[in-house]
């Protein structure tokens, strides 16, 4: 039986919004764990290449943040961090403020608390930003600039240089089937073989593994037959239709 997990959603849509705006301004894989990023791409892992996009682009940005507005901050201004480690159960001591040199050391003396915080956030954003495919297109676009820009063992790459297919766990598959209610992306004609039986489901990357795309959960998406063999390499591609919560 599954295990349902408890999202504390505490300031997790402006972390979506500092994600979305991240990848909108094409702001690469930086100050990233280079081991991750190789395994992530090149089998399917439930630890996906976003989780390591939303931690690292985080601390980044945070680190960036407490060294540039430092002497601005104030104890007050420190408690949504002491309720943030607080709602995740993460202990880190309350200190006074004295001055803009000791926030900063403050911040990286907790740094692997940070760290820890934001992955604990960072499930929650997936859990956002997953059904948002035209954001995935955009995330998986700017993925493949990393990959191309990356040395992979050489046997888990083409002789064009670019990442080898990966069979498409059955948990993936669950997981992008339910995402898009059994239809297909593009056509919109129903998959689930409760209607049409004539039909059969494709399981497509978003970004071609032949343009730099990974074997990564947030670069599949459902199609059916038709569809996926009318696509053309030259571009990633997806839908931003989606079937309304209620119709009528």
């Amino acid at each position: 039986m599954t295990t349902l997990q408890e999202f504390k959603f505490n300031y997790i849509y402006e972390l979506a919004d500092l994600i979305d705006n991240s990848v909108k301004a094409g702001i690469e894989f930086w100050n990233y764990n280079n081991h991750f990023f190789i395994h992530a791409a090149i089998k399917f892992s439930k630890d996906t290449l976003l989780h390591l996009y939303i931690v690292t682009t985080a601390i980044n940005y945070h680190r960036r943040d407490f060294r540039k507005n430092g002497s601005d901050f104030e104890n007050d201004d420190m408690g949504k961090w002491y309720s943030l480690f607080a709602s995740y159960n993460i202990k880190v001591a309350r200190f006074n403020l004295n001055g803009e040199r000791e926030i900063i050391e403050w911040f990286d003396k907790h740094i692997k608390k940070f760290t820890e915080l934001f992955d604990f956030m960072a499930e929650e954003v997936f859990y956002i930003l997953f059904a948002n495919r035209q954001f995935l297109l955009e995330f998986n676009n700017l993925t493949s600039k990393t990959v191309s820009d990356t040395q992979f063992p050489k046997h888990y790459l083409t002789t064009k240089g670019t990442i080898k297919r990966a069979s498409i766990p059955q948990w993936v598959k669950t997981a992008v089937y339910h995402r898009e209610k059994g239809r297909c992306v593009f056509c919109n004609i129903d998959l689930t073989g409760l209607v049409n039986t004539l039909t059969n489901s494709n399981y497509d990357h978003i970004v071609p593994l032949d343009l730099f795309g990974t074997n990564d959960p947030c670069n599949i998406q459902l199609t059916c037959e038709r569809c996926n063999k009318s696509k053309q390499n030259k571009d990633g591609t997806t839908s931003n239709k989606y079937i309304p919560w209620w119709t009528r």
